[in-house]
């Protein structure tokens, strides 16, 4: 199996035919099929079949061109860590958008200080929804849009949200709908009955925005009066002076084609229209230093557009006297090698030494690190979720489950098997964990124990982990999972625990498609699903002591520096964020497959002098390269936006180990990123 037989398996799958791939390669079609059929001949199954005239992939083939990615992004990543001893700042990074976008963008970007100061090469790009996936194959970035409630992109795609704006209504100057207000984005909103029968000013019926003015057409009960087709936002604006005509223009990146002469009007919320602007590309592609630093350039640009819905917060804001902390830690560090030899000589005795050793010294270096939280580094685990779940009553864990994909590695499963009611145990290990935790951290740190959500058990508990055992479905057991849960949060409780987090995969994976799926395929039901999380984790706070403070990390199922799942928030943004009774949220954002900080605006307000956290996870924990201090302090910034800078706080996007395996990266690598998020908490919060 060789890397350009893989690449062409991957481009074949991405550029539809063996006359594409031979053209962006400049080969020959007969040389493709030359390395698809080696490529066919190493692995011994199909990877290509017929369909007409057409050569396609098989299930097989589109596996192996999913896995051909993971090697990209390996392959990108080992000479990254060559070329930091090279200059490479000329290297081009291409860039197409659509035209509004790239009025908006594109002169704002070329303006900006970028790290490495690649060569920039930049489109514009008209083309119909669906056309634009096929961009990523020849450009580096594409900036697309589509309307809210549109089809999702394709799930091979990297997917980094830059813009949500609403599409208000443009009309001349003295115009009949000029009589309610200055033409202000926040004059009085527009409604359907006011727009029946006026003629239109549309996009073209193949534009992605096409389906909007149809919309509001179907709301004011008559088919809308189409009396020109332009996609140019600046002729639009052009026609509207010289007639009675309406259109739609963008709000924030629409402000070029504004002329005096032109008012403008929100749309009431029944007919409300909004399009995202996202960034797609393949997901290697964003493995290259200087792409991520254009990508950053353009999302700092694209914020600026937007005016900030809570201001931002310029003083330095206040440190936290209780957790969590201004510096924070996920909760699983590296495992030392002493711990990883005991466990191979499997000596019960030896190993429960060599951990408390451990321990004590992962202690002591996040108190030295500057930490006010400590947690046990989760040494004395094999894996974040499976050692908590063995020691619920009911449960039995094995080693037979099939290996979970994670970005390309595969990770060694286990099962769980459900075979009695479900109940928590004052015998439970964990319990003793965090009594050796609470008993050796110094004066002025507090202890954190983490364990993982309640949903975790749910989400990844399949058909054949019920079978014959106390609960019919998934769904029946929601009841004593809760109350089990319940009994937990007490138990750490009166064992002096005033820290406890739930971590929690399964809202990144509800965010994709592709998760979904196999969620369905193991039984569970995913209609509706956010909802239910949301009863079980707060039947499960039910009766929190108020001096326990309880978060959860929103994992996206990190693995030996790779990932799970991808997807911005926003589909579970209000159910996680304004509906679950946790204090506080440690959400990733160390990479463009977390997407934006739109979501946030569903954080709620302080009240009642209680306010919900959120600890932006902006430095990786998959690598040991630092972040630079300057954009970390300028993403926080942008995050307080949305959230009020007293409501934030910092720390790597997870934890360094996540099982026993770890991260790539080494131990000093890991605390110095430990004392960065110290060192740059302590620049922003006093």
């Amino acid at each position: 199996m060789e890397l350009a037989q893989l690449r062409a398996l991957r481009e074949l799958r991405d550029r539809g035919s063996i006359a594409a791939v031979a053209a962006a390669f400049r080969v020959t079609p007969s040389a493709v099929s030359q390395q698809l059929a080696g490529l066919q001949r190493s692995v011994g199954v199909p990877l290509t079949k017929l369909e007409g005239r057409r050569t396609v992939l098989t299930a097989a083939g589109a596996a192996l061109a999913d896995a051909a990615v993971a090697v990209e992004s390996a392959l990108i990543d080992a000479a990254n860590s060559i070329t930091e001893f090279h200059d490479d700042s000329a290297a081009p990074v291409s860039v197409s958008a659509f035209h509004s976008a790239a009025v908006a963008l594109f002169p704002r970007l070329m303006g900006a200080a970028i790290a490495g100061r690649p060569q920039l090469v930049l489109r514009d790009q008209e083309v119909r929804q669906a056309d634009y996936p096929g961009l990523v194959a020849d450009t580096d970035l594409v900036i697309a849009q589509r309307l809210v409630g549109a089809e999702e992109w394709p799930a091979q795609l990297a997917v980094v949200p830059l813009l949500t704006e609403q599409l208000d209504l443009a009309f001349r100057a003295g115009h009949r709908l000029d009589s309610a207000g200055t033409g202000a984005p926040d004059a009085l909103p527009i409604t359907a009955a006011e727009l029946r029968g006026l003629p239109w000013i549309a996009v073209h019926d193949d534009a992605p925005l096409a389906a909007a003015v149809q919309a509001i057409g179907t709301a004011t009960g008559a088919e809308p009066v189409i009396a020109h087709r332009v996609n140019d936002f600046a002729v639009a604006a052009a026609m509207l002076e010289a007639s009675d005509c309406i259109a739609l223009m963008p709000r924030h990146t629409g402000t070029a084609y504004r002329t005096a002469g032109v008012r403008l009007r929100p749309l009431a919320p029944e007919i409300a229209a909004t399009r995202r602007i996202d960034v797609l590309a393949r997901p290697d592609t964003l493995h290259r230093r200087g792409v991520r630093a254009v990508l950053e350039a353009l999302r700092t640009q694209a914020a600026a557009l937007a005016p900030s819905r809570r201001p931002t917060t310029r003083r330095r804001g206040p440190a936290a006297a209780a957790p969590p902390f201004r510096a924070e830690v996920v909760g699983s560090f590296l495992r030392p090698a002493s711990i990883r030899r005991a466990r191979a000589r499997n000596d019960a005795d030896e190993l429960r030494a060599v951990e408390d050793a451990a321990v004590e010294d992962v202690i002591a270096k996040q108190a030295d690190a500057g930490l006010q939280v400590a947690t046990d580094g989760e040494f004395r685990r094999g894996s974040w979720q499976y050692d908590f779940f063995a020691g619920l009553d009911g449960v039995s864990v094995t080693g037979a489950g099939g290996a979970i994909e994670v970005g390309g590695v595969r990770t060694t499963n286990q099962a769980m098997f459900v075979g009695g009611r479900l109940g928590f145990s004052r015998e439970h290990p964990m319990l003793e964990h965090f009594r050796f935790l609470r008993d050796h951290v110094p004066a002025g740190v507090t202890p954190k124990m983490t364990i993982p959500s309640p949903a975790v058990l749910h989400f990844r508990l399949d058909r054949e982990g019920l079978a014959g055992g106390a609960y019919v479905d998934h769904d029946e057991l929601f009841d004593d999972l809760a109350a089990a849960y319940r009994d937990a949060v007490r138990a750490f409780y009166d064992e002096g625990c005033r820290y406890l987090q739930f971590d929690d995969t399964t809202w990144t994976y509800l965010c994709s498609r592709a998760e979904r799926e196999k969620a369905a395929a193991r039984g569970i039901r995913v209609d509706g699903l956010a909802e239910r999380y949301v009863s079980l984790i707060n039947a499960s706070l039910a009766g929190k002591p108020k001096d326990l403070t309880v978060t959860t990390h929103v994992c996206g199922g990190n693995f030996r520096s790779a990932w799970i799942s991808t997807g911005d928030y926003e589909p579970v943004a209000e159910q996680l964020l304004a509906g679950t009774d946790y204090d506080g949220y440690f959400l990733e954002y160390d990479t463009e497959r977390a997407g934006g900080f739109e979501p946030l605006r569903h954080v709620p307000a302080p009240a009642n002098g209680t306010a919900k956290q959120i600890v932006l996870g902006l430095l990786t924990s998959k690598d040991g390269a630092l972040e630079n201090p300057d954009v970390v302090t300028a993403r926080i910034d942008e995050a307080a936006r949305y959230v009020g800078l007293d409501q934030l706080a910092l720390s790597t996007q997870c934890g360094f180990a996540s099982t026993q395996d770890g991260h790539a990266l080494t131990e000093a690598q890991q605390w110095a990123k430990v004392r960065e998020v110290v060192a740059i908490a302590a620049e922003v919060w006093q």
